[in-house]
C-alpha cells in the first residue's frame, strides 16, 4: 500500500468516525475490512475501526467477544462509543436472533417475554422450617387458613447456578424474586400460564406464596396451599406433585458464551408436571401436616458427557448457543482444533488398515492380529532369507569355480540384504582382485593318497595336485 492509497484511507476512516461517532484506533483499528469478514462497514458494531462484525454468520461471536471483562479498555474505547457499539450489535442481534437484545452497563442481554420453568424432584425434611421463613408484612396467615379442616405450607428452595436449560441465574436475579413475594407475594397456579393470556387472564391460585428469605446463596419461599386445593395437598402427601416453577421475564446476559440471568420479574410460582427443564427447586419443609418428614423425592442428578453432550447439541440447535463460543470457552484453538482432527483422520485411516490387515491375515473373532500378524512377518522374513541365498548362490557358481572355493568366498562376501545380483557380482569381483584373499584361497589342496602294501608304514610318496583359482 502506498503512503498516498493510505492517507486516502485514514481520510474515509476519519468521515465514518464523524457519522457514527466512534474515533480511528491507531494500531488497533483497521482501515480495510479484514479478510473473510463483512466488505460493507454497515456490517460491523464498530464501523469505524471494522470490529466486531454483526451479520449472521459472525453475530453471536461479536455478543461474546463484546461481553467479556476489559474488552473495551483493550480496545481503547470511551464509554460513551463503547455504547454506541453495544446499541449496533444488540439490534443486529434482535433482528437477526430473534428475541430483543439491549445493551445495558456495557454488556449485551436479551430480555425475553417468557417463563423459565424450574423443576427438580423435591424432598420435604426439617432442614428449614416453615417458621423459618418470615411472613410478608402484607400476608394475612389467619384468613387464608380459615375454615381449612387441613391447612398446609409449604418452603421451596432454589439455589443460585445453572438451570437444566444451560442458563446460569444469578443471585442478584433470585433475590428480585425473594423481594418481589415479600412486597406483594405471587400467585401460584397448577401449571404455567400462556404468555399471551397473562395480561387478561386470572386462573384460581392453588398456592399462596406469602414468605421469602435469602440465605446462603439460596432462595426460600414459604407458600400456603389454598382451602379449595385439597387435591393438591393429596397429590404433594402421595409423591406424585413435588416439582415447582418460577415464571417470569428475565433479563439475560450473553457472557463468555453463557446466558446469565441478571434479573427477574416474576409472575408466578407454580406446581408443573415432573421433569420439566428449569431451575433446581426442591420443597425443604411443609407445616401443618402429620407427614411432615415423608420423603417425596431424590436430589439433583449429574449429568454424565452423553447428556451434557446431548444438551449442548439442543441449545445449538435452538440457536441458545453457536459452536464458536463452546470452542471458545473450552480454551480450543483453530490449531489445537487443526491437530485434533489430524489425529482423529490418522486414528480412523489407522483402525481402516488394521480392518484390511485382519482381513488380508485371516485373522477373525477373538484372534491376536498381533500374534497373526508376526508369525506372518517371521514366515515373510524367512522367504526372503532363502531367496537371497540362492541368488548369491547362483553368482558364485557363475563367478568361482570349485564348491569350497565358492563357500569360502561367501563367508567373506558381505552384502545389504536387498543386494541385486548385479551387486552381488561386483563385490565377488573385488574379493577375487585383492591379492591377499587371491592368495589366500589359492593354496594347493593336498589329497594323501591311500596307503599301500603293508608294514603300518606310510609311503613319501605323494601326489600333488595343483589347482589355480
Amino acid at each position: 500500500m502506498t503512503a498516498e492509497e493510505r492517507e486516502k484511507l485514514r481520510e474515509e476512516a476519519e468521515k465514518r468516525a464523524k457519522k457514527y461517532g466512534i474515533a480511528f484506533k491507531e494500531g488497533k483499528g483497521h482501515l480495510t475490512p479484514p479478510k473473510g469478514y463483512p466488505k460493507d462497514s454497515k456490517q460491523y458494531g464498530d464501523p469505524v475501526n471494522y470490529a466486531y462484525p454483526i451479520d449472521r454468520e459472525h453475530i453471536r461471536a461479536a455478543i461474546s467477544y463484546f461481553n467479556h471483562e476489559g474488552q473495551r479498555e483493550a480496545g481503547g474505547y470511551t464509554p460513551a462509543e463503547w455504547a454506541i457499539i453495544g446499541r449496533r450489535i444488540a439490534e443486529a442481534a434482535t433482528k437477526l436472533l430473534g428475541g430483543k437484545y439491549e445493551c445495558e452497563d456495557g454488556k449485551i442481554i436479551r430480555i425475553e417475554p417468557k417463563g423459565e420453568i424450574s423443576a427438580i424432584q423435591a424432598i420435604i425434611s426439617g432442614e428449614m422450617k416453615v417458621e423459618d421463613i418470615p411472613l410478608a408484612s402484607w400476608a394475612n396467615l389467619e384468613a387464608l387458613k380459615a375454615d381449612d379442616p387441613e391447612p398446609m405450607e409449604v418452603v421451596v428452595e432454589i439455589p443460585a447456578g445453572y438451570s437444566k436449560r444451560g442458563w446460569y441465574y444469578r443471585p442478584e436475579a433470585l433475590q428480585k424474586i425473594v423481594g418481589e413475594v415479600m412486597s406483594q407475594g405471587l400467585p401460584g397456579f397448577l401449571g404455567h400460564q400462556r404468555p399471551e393470556d397473562v395480561d387478561h387472564e386470572f386462573p384460581t391460585p392453588v398456592t399462596h406464596w406469602v414468605g421469602a428469605l435469602w440465605k446462603d446463596g439460596k432462595a426460600y419461599f414459604r407458600g400456603v396451599i389454598d382451602k379449595a386445593a385439597s387435591d393438591l395437598k393429596r397429590w404433594i402427601k402421595a409423591n406424585v406433585v413435588r416439582t415447582v416453577s418460577i415464571f417470569g421475564i428475565p433479563k439475560l446476559q450473553q457472557v463468555s458464551g453463557e446466558t446469565h440471568v441478571v434479573d427477574y420479574v416474576p409472575l408466578s410460582i407454580d406446581w408443573t408436571p415432573l421433569g420439566r427443564a428449569g431451575m433446581p427447586t426442591r420443597v425443604v419443609a411443609t407445616g401443618e401436616m402429620a407427614t411432615i418428614d415423608e420423603v417425596l423425592g431424590g436430589g439433583q442428578k449429574t449429568m454424565n458427557w452423553r447428556e451434557l453432550v446431548a444438551q449442548l447439541k439442543t441449545m445449538i440447535a435452538n440457536n441458545e448457543v453457536a459452536i464458536s463460543q463452546i470452542v471458545g470457552e473450552m480454551g480450543l484453538t483453530a490449531s489445537t482444533l487443526a491437530g485434533e482432527m489430524e489425529e482423529i483422520k490418522q486414528a480412523f485411516e489407522a483402525a481402516d488398515m488394521l480392518k484390511k490387515v485382519r482381513e488380508a491375515l485371516g485373522a477373525v473373532g477373538e484372534m491376536d492380529v498381533v500374534k497373526v500378524a508376526t508369525e506372518a512377518k517371521k514366515a515373510l522374513d524367512e522367504k526372503v532369507r532363502a531367496e537371497r541365498e540362492k541368488l548369491i548362490d547362483e553368482v558364485l557358481k557363475e563367478k568361482v569355480a570349485g564348491e569350497m572355493t565358492q563357500a569360502l568366498v561367501k563367508k567373506m562376501l558381505n552384502v545389504p540384504e536387498d543386494a541385486t545380483k548385479e551387486q552381488i557380482a561386483g563385490e565377488i569381483d573385488k574379493l577375487l582382485a585383492d591379492e591377499t584373499i587371491k592368495a589366500a584361497i589359492g593354496k594347493f589342496y593336498v589329497d594323501k593318497p591311500p596307503i599301500l602294501g603293508g608294514g603300518g608304514k606310510e609311503t613319501t610318496s605323494l601326489r600333488v595336485k595343483r589347482q589355480a583359482i
